[in-house]
């Protein structure tokens, strides 16, 4: 809805500004996405990389175990605290862009000669018009606190999807530590086995 017209003009200038600086916050918000998605492939293939090795060597099974769960609880609440800074990201875009939606029918642009006569076209209010008349919209139940494009969700699959194989990890190796805990108690420490062995030599 555009401001009063009872306020005072504004400059293309701040505009311009005030709209780089939104930008930055979008390019921000990708930057941290590539991140989040980085660092929760390489707990991944971490984990991974301790399941195949702990798996092969019976004297590193329980110090494996622990690294494993370890590992997948800390990825689970990483893809909480990924899905609150996309969260975070978003109301702060719709705060800017409802900034700038109410800059727009007071934004006075310079001629050569002094104010020029065009006006604002006020895009971001009719984009936004067009999105809800073609349904693009999502609904209030949704997400309250954001106000999206449906490929919002799209964003937000992703650290879903990881949360939820991290969380399968931890309760898979959490089941097979408890069906399994004499195998798994066999050897406490990678040393127990040597230990054992020196112990029987005395």
């Amino acid at each position: 809805m555009p401001p009063p017209p009872s306020q005072p003009p504004v400059s293309f200038e701040e505009y311009r500004l005030y709209y780089e600086s939104t930008e930055k916050v979008t390019e921000r918000r990708l930057a941290m996405n590539r991140w989040n998605y980085s660092v929760l492939t390489a707990s991944l293939l971490a984990i991974g990389v301790v399941l195949g090795w702990a798996s092969s060597h019976d004297t590193f099974l329980l110090v494996g175990i622990v690294g494993i769960l370890v590992l997948s609880a800390v990825a689970c609440f990483m893809c909480f605290y990924w899905l609150k800074q996309i969260d975070d990201f978003k109301a702060l875009n719709t705060a800017k862009f409802e900034v700038l939606n109410n800059m727009a029918p007071l934004v006075t642009f310079e001629g050569p000669n002094g104010p020029s006569v065009a006006e604002s076209f006020n895009c971001f209010d009719k984009e936004w018009q067009a999105l809800a008349r073609a349904q693009a919209l999502q609904s209030s139940s949704t997400n309250s606190f954001v106000r999206g494009l449906r490929s919002s969700s799209a964003e937000r699959f992703i650290p879903r999807a990881f949360g939820a194989i991290f969380a399968l990890i931890f309760l898979s190796v959490l089941t097979f530590s408890a069906l399994s805990w004499s195998d798994v108690t066999d050897h406490p420490s990678p040393f127990s086995k040597s230990e054992q062995t020196e112990k029987k030599s005395k």
